[in-house]
């Protein structure tokens, strides 16, 4: 039988034509939450990825309560489908550790506590604290055995540490009081005749006061005695009467393995005076007699530095107006 062109679609056609379009429908609709999912909780979200950076940004920056309170409110928002969950994750999860661990050994507060956080986390995010810490934690220590080698140790830890200063006086405190009367006599006794043979002349007594191996002499350096014989005898060039004080003392001993330096700070004060002559009379036999008369006509003042062997013998000294 033949159908005329004005016969009605058969039913099952017409199912065919609505099949198709439900599932249409369906692709439609599951390509826009595939789209949505990969927009939204695929890396693309504005408000996860500021979330993200502000995290990244307070880590750098060591915020670190900032960063604590980011890393949970992150948490709270979003689940493992957000793009930076995974890593955000390890993150959140080293930080609480390592808190958890530093607030632990700040309850028990030492030298061995400090330590031992950083024997575990020697590059984490509370470094810088626990660095300072054990910086004052070892300063405390080597206070309490107040002795040179203690703050040596402290200083070979922190050499630009917050109390170096304060260690390097403490070292050189001890080396004044380590020394004996004996020896700050000896050394200005020292100095006292290398400069009355300076201003007599006098090379015998000069030379006593001398090491045989001198680094440095007013100005020059590795000099023979002869140049300091030289330098004496030019002073004198003038025929003038000097006369040198030593003031003002400040000794410190310096030990140098088995050996000690002193090391002297000083002030000099040089007294030059022009000789003169007149005539008196001798009471007893009558006959005029000539007698020196000397006239002060300048006083100069310098600082000296002057360091003396074990033996309290000159190796260098310097003067300076």
């Amino acid at each position: 039988m033949t159908l005329d062109n004005n016969t009605p679609n058969p039913p099952a056609k017409k199912r065919a034509v609505g099949t198709i379009i439900i599932v249409s429908l369906v692709i439609l609709a599951l390509a826009g939450v595939a789209g949505w999912y990969l927009f939204f909780r695929g890396g693309s979200d504005i408000d996860e990825r500021t979330a993200y950076d502000n995290i990244i940004r307070y880590e750098n920056q060591q915020q670190l309560d900032s960063l604590g309170d980011a890393l949970n409110d992150y948490f709270d928002t979003y689940n493992s489908d957000a793009f930076h969950y995974s890593q955000l994750k390890d993150l959140h999860d080293r930080f609480f550790t390592e808190r958890d661990d530093w607030q632990a050994a700040e309850n028990n507060m030492s030298l061995e506590t400090v330590r031992q956080f950083l024997g575990v986390h020697p590059d984490g995010f509370y470094l810088k604290d626990a660095t300072r810490k054990l910086d004052s934690l070892s300063y405390v220590d080597a206070c309490a055995t107040n002795t040179r080698e203690a703050y040596e140790h402290y200083l070979d830890q922190f050499s630009q540490g917050k109390f170096a200063a304060e260690a390097r006086k403490q070292i050189s405190e001890l080396d004044n009081e380590d020394l004996t009367i004996e020896e700050k006599t000896a050394v200005k006794e020292t100095l006292t005749t290398h400069f009355d043979a300076l201003g007599d002349n006098d090379k015998g007594a000069i030379a006593s006061t001398l090491a045989s191996e001198i680094n440095s002499y007013i100005g020059k350096a590795n000099p023979e005695l002869e140049d300091i014989y030289a330098y004496m005898s030019n002073m004198h060039a003038s025929g003038r009467m000097i006369v040198f004080n030593v003031k003002n003392t400040n000794i410190t001993k310096v030990n140098a393995g088995d050996r000690s330096m002193y090391n002297v700070q000083f002030s000099l004060e040089e007294e030059t005076y022009a000789r003169g002559s007149h005539h008196t009379l001798d009471t007893e036999s009558g006959n005029p007699v000539e007698e020196d008369k000397s006239e002060a006509t300048d006083v100069k003042t310098f600082s000296g530095t002057a360091v003396l062997n074990e033996g309290m013998k000159i190796t260098s000294l310097v003067l300076r107006k």
